[in-house]
């Protein structure tokens, strides 16, 4: 599988991690976010590509788009790419209200939703930054509780200026990480 990979610098986010033509998007859902405890090997996003329809409430982000999403630069970040791209993952978020301080996000892998009973990926905007700064991502898998998750933090505004949460990301992360720069 031969999938456009580049390494990039973390510290220079702001500037590559932008997208030509962004979509209009909801204030709170503006900018890049950073996974903060993500057990999986990825680190950034921006939904900037992503698809909203504010009849529906409904948010569709393909993590498979280039440029929107980072990974780790290791094996497993690579390997976490190829998947990505192979059974083209894309989250469907369906917000609960108008206020879009919860939603569900729907795993769509091959083309398929996976169903809420087998996962159910939650979105939860802190209510003490309602600007939309931080928000918790918690998984439930077969109807058990939700995990610890991660907590998503907004470390580029949507002036491609750094937040105060971006410079603790970067003792975090890594120097360099892992993006896809073009469709296959």
């Amino acid at each position: 599988m031969n999938i456009p990979i580049e390494k990039k610098q973390n510290q220079d986010i702001a500037t590559w991690m932008q997208v030509e033509n962004p979509n209009p998007l909801p204030e709170v859902l503006k900018g890049i976010f950073f996974m903060d405890g993500n057990g999986l090997p990825d680190y950034c996003l921006t939904m900037q590509n992503a698809e909203w329809n504010p009849n529906n409430l409904t948010l569709l982000l393909r993590v498979f788009d280039p440029i929107i999403w980072s990974f780790h630069d290791s094996p497993a970040g690579r390997m976490l790419i190829y998947f990505v791209n192979f059974a083209r993952v894309t989250y469907l978020f369906h917000f609960s209200d108008a206020t879009l301080q919860h939603a569900h996000i729907t795993p769509v892998l091959f083309g398929w939703q996976v169903p809420r009973w087998m996962v159910d990926f939650l979105f939860d905007r802190d209510p003490n930054t309602p600007n939309g700064d931080i928000w918790y991502r918690k998984n439930s898998f077969f109807g058990g509780p939700a995990d610890s998750g991660y907590v998503l933090r907004r470390v580029v505004d949507k002036n491609r200026q750094p937040t105060p949460a971006f410079k603790p990301m970067l003792v975090k992360i890594g120097a360099d990480c892992l993006i896809v720069t073009q469709n296959r």
